[in-house]
This record gives C-alpha cells, sequence and structure tokens, in this order.
C-alpha cells in the first residue's frame, strides 16, 4: 500500500500494481497448467514474464521498482499477460510514463488554471440538476447549490472518498454502499493515476487506511474503475430515496478534474429534487451557496 511519499519501501506504484495483479491471473486462464506444487497465488512472475515476451530478472526487477523505464511494448505485453481490461490498460500505461517523468526529476502534481476553475464553477452554477467538480484526487473542489443539498447530512465534504468511508451516515445514505465503497476506491485509484504516489494522495489513503477497512482492503487489491455514466440509489434525509444517473464528464485539458452531474432517473426521483431544490433550510448547515474550495 502506497502511503508514503517519495520512493516507496515496495518499489513505488507500478511495483505495486504489477505484484497486485499478478496474483488476480490464475495459470488456467492463459492455459498454464496450475502444478501441484505451486506456493503463490496467481502467475509466478516467469509466468508474467513469459507471456509478456521479457526476461524474467527484467520483470524482477520491474516489480521491486529498480527498473524504472518499461517501454511502450514491454506494457502493452504486461497488459496482456495481466489480462487487463481498458481502464487497468490505461492506468499502466499511465504508470510506466509517471515512473519515467520521476526518473527525469519530473511527475509535479498537476493543477488547473484559475481562471478555468471559476469558469468551471459559474457552469456548475447554471446547472438545473445536481452538480460536482472533483480533481483527480476526488476533492471536492466546486459544487452547485442543490450538488451540495443532495449530499447534506454527509460529513466531511471535502473529498468524496473521505465522505463514503469517514461520515457517519455513508452507509445508511448510500443505498448500496459494499459496491459503491468498491467502486470508489477503484475510481480513485483511476483517476489519480501516476499522482497515486503523490504526498498530498499518500496522505489521503493512509488516513482511510487508518479508519476504514473496507477502504484499506479494497486499495490494497488495485483495482481500477472508469465510468462515463452511473446509477445511483440514494437515500436522502429528507425528501427519502433518490435514483439518478451520473455523468462523469472530463474537461479537456483539464488536469484531471471532472464535473460529475445527477439527473433523475424517474419522475418519482424528479420531483424530489424540486421539493429539494425548493427548500428553505439545508439539513445540516446553512445557506445553499455553491462550494468553493482552494486547490
Amino acid at each position: 500500500m502506497e502511503v508514503s511519499s517519495g520512493r516507496h519501501r515496495n518499489g513505488g506504484p507500478l511495483a505495486g500494481f504489477l505484484r497486485a495483479r499478478r496474483k488476480q491471473v490464475r495459470p488456467e486462464q492463459h492455459r498454464l497448467a496450475p502444478g501441484a506444487k505451486r506456493q503463490v497465488a496467481g502467475l509466478r512472475r516467469d509466468e508474467v514474464a513469459f507471456l509478456a515476451g521479457i526476461s524474467t530478472d527484467y520483470y524482477v526487477r520491474l516489480e521491486q521498482g529498480r527498473e524504472r523505464r518499461p517501454s511502450r511494448a514491454v506494457v502493452e505485453g504486461l497488459c496482456d499477460a495481466l489480462l487487463l481490461d481498458a481502464a487497468a490498460a490505461r492506468y499502466l500505461r499511465e504508470l510506466a510514463a509517471g515512473e519515467a517523468a520521476a526518473a527525469d526529476g519530473g511527475g509535479a502534481e498537476p493543477g488547473i488554471d484559475g481562471a478555468r476553475l471559476a469558469a468551471v464553477r459559474q457552469l456548475l452554477a447554471s446547472m438545473t440538476v445536481p452538480a460536482l467538480l472533483v480533481n483527480r484526487r476526488l476533492d471536492i473542489v466546486g459544487s452547485n447549490a442543490l450538488g451540495a443539498l443532495l449530499h447534506e447530512g454527509l460529513a466531511p465534504r471535502d473529498n468524496y472518498a473521505r465522505m463514503v468511508f469517514l461520515a457517519p451516515r455513508a452507509q445508511s445514505f448510500f443505498a448500496e454502499w459494499p459496491e459503491l465503497a468498491r467502486c470508489m476506491v477503484a475510481a480513485l485509484r483511476a483517476q489519480a493515476g501516476y499522482e497515486v504516489g503523490s504526498g498530498r494522495l499518500a496522505e489521503l489513503v493512509a488516513e482511510l487506511s487508518a479508519h476504514s477497512v473496507a477502504f484499506s482492503i479494497a486499495w490494497s487489491e488495485h483495482r481500477v474503475y472508469e465510468k462515463a455514466m452511473d446509477r445511483k440509489q440514494l437515500r436522502h434525509p429528507r425528501v427519502g430515496p433518490l435514483t439518478l444517473n451520473q455523468h462523469v464528464l472530463e474537461l479537456p485539458g483539464g488536469e484531471g478534474h471532472r464535473i460529475w452531474a445527477y439527473h433523475p432517473a424517474d419522475e418519482a426521483t424528479s420531483r424530489a429534487l424540486h421539493q429539494l431544490a425548493s427548500s428553505a433550510m439545508p439539513f445540516d448547515r446553512p445557506g445553499s451557496a455553491p462550494v468553493e474550495r482552494t486547490e
């Protein structure tokens, strides 16, 4: 688990991802004989190397973090050997590119231009459905009034992962919390990309791991999840059950910032959102101004 900044004792994000995903591939999936004396879960290192078309020694160096510049051909071979889906393959490519950048002295955390951020917040305010703006670490850096009201009763609300795992009411608010929690961890890893090794994200991972066993277990699995649309079932404290289609809109050139817009999936939810929008008093905090958070 990556919980410290800089170079990690376990070899870094790329090495950790390779070790975890290797254990999740069964030999039979590649038509390999499992063998009677197999002592490891999943594939052995020499099997991954064979399937990826590289030497075992080179693959071992990758898993130990001693090799930080895998070529594109090597990365594509590893994607095939580890049976990565499209989201996980993109993540591995980004990790490999990030390792190379770090080796060259780069790898600074990206940001978003202040003027661009202000313009996006104005866009959020004009939207008629609940909407949030999140960055690569799932910090909530903007919200329209209805987006804030949708998540009322939950705290802390500075980061969506903190809200899911640390808010006392989260497991009753999110009707399908166990599945949501697993997806949230996988989405955090996918969205963070190479920032998975950055100091600020490492602090968030350490905090969530210390307070949530569910987060710690899910994070160690190195699952990756990307979505353009998802269905959310919520139990709002004032307007009751809500069924929402969550649309994920990535900002071109936005350094990983995304708008999450929640559209009602049925008439009952549409009426409930109208009731929420018409409400004069939010559930747990005064005012309903759009949220603004400094990057």
